[in-house]
């Protein structure tokens, strides 16, 4: 089934004329999972920086030069980059990154997506993202997959470098699927213990952990928290035995460090993306980094 995809793949994508396919990832994340497999062959840049909120990024000009010579584009999908990857992707004039183009992937598209919203979805909710969460790189699970649709796209493209990157792919899978037994025994202590974060960017961690969100610092996606509702979070926190308020470290910790001072528990905070922290240059080094934090603090 593989080998007939890739070949229908090659039929829809030209074949680049050398090799090292250039390819343009929204996020650090995806650029990290991208060099993985496209390893000396492929050269990766990100749009983004890993200590950047990706929702918001400068839409500046010398973006769009790096998408006009894209050979693939990655993008996260389900509305992330919807403030500021559209514009680019127009000024760009390169075609082919269109949305729905041959050499764009959504890696959305390649995952189980969770917290797809139900009923009206509009301004009074938040920021919502109708198509569901995008933060799903947070899962290793997950992150493999989107790994493995990269490697195909990158075959359908450089056909010389396809045994390359199936070999750089099946490393990757090795390492990852040796580190998740680690990952999950640390986590076991935790397991079923409640916490709160400042947005709903840990759906899919807590999945894969069996830890529990209670609430979050923002009333709605992307609002800020009135006292009221930090007031709220105090006695959640106090009822539910909340250990740990997560927040990426770019969000402002001053409503964190409110709940925590009156509930007792303690403020984590987390790397946002791969280079969200000084030496995080890697996938595996930004999981181990996510599970050590947030398995100490809710001990």
């Amino acid at each position: 089934m593989r080998t007939s995809l890739l070949a229908s793949l090659a039929l829809l994508l030209p074949s680049l004329a050398t090799a090292e396919p250039k390819v343009v990832a929204t996020t650090e994340g995806l650029a990290a999972l991208a060099r993985e497999v496209g390893g000396d062959r492929a050269r990766v840049e990100s749009l983004s920086r890993g200590v950047q909120d990706p929702h918001f990024v400068d839409a500046n000009p010398i973006l769009a030069v790096k998408l006009r010579n894209a050979d693939l584009l990655v993008d996260v999908g389900l509305d992330l980059e919807i403030g500021w990857l559209p514009p680019l992707v127009n000024q760009s004039r390169n075609a082919q990154i269109q949305p729905g183009g041959p050499r764009r992937l959504t890696a959305a598209s390649v995952i189980q997506v969770l917290d797809v919203p139900t009923g009206v979805v509009d301004r009074s909710r938040g920021d919502l993202h109708p198509g569901g969460n995008p933060h799903f790189l947070t899962d290793p699970r997950r992150a493999l997959k989107v790994a493995e649709a990269i490697a195909g796209r990158l075959a359908a493209l450089d056909p010389g470098g396809a045994d390359r990157y199936q070999k750089n792919l099946a490393a990757f899978r090795g390492r990852i699927e040796a580190a998740i037994p680690r990952w999950q025994a640390a986590l076991a202590p935790v397991k079923g213990r409640k916490i709160i974060t400042q947005h709903r960017t840990l759906p899919y961690f807590l999945e894969w952990t069996g830890l529990q969100s209670v609430g979050e610092l923002e009333p709605r996606p992307g609002v800020p928290p009135p006292p009221a509702h930090l007031a709220d979070l105090v006695g959640l926190a106090k009822r539910e035995g909340v250990k740990a308020i997560v927040l990426e470290n770019y969000y402002d910790r001053r409503s964190a460090d409110v709940v925590a001072k009156y509930s007792g528990a303690k403020v984590v905070q987390i790397p946002g993306d791969v280079g969200g922290e000084p030496g995080l240059d890697g996938y595996e080094k930004y999981v181990d980094m996510l599970v050590t934090r947030v398995a100490g603090a809710a001990r």
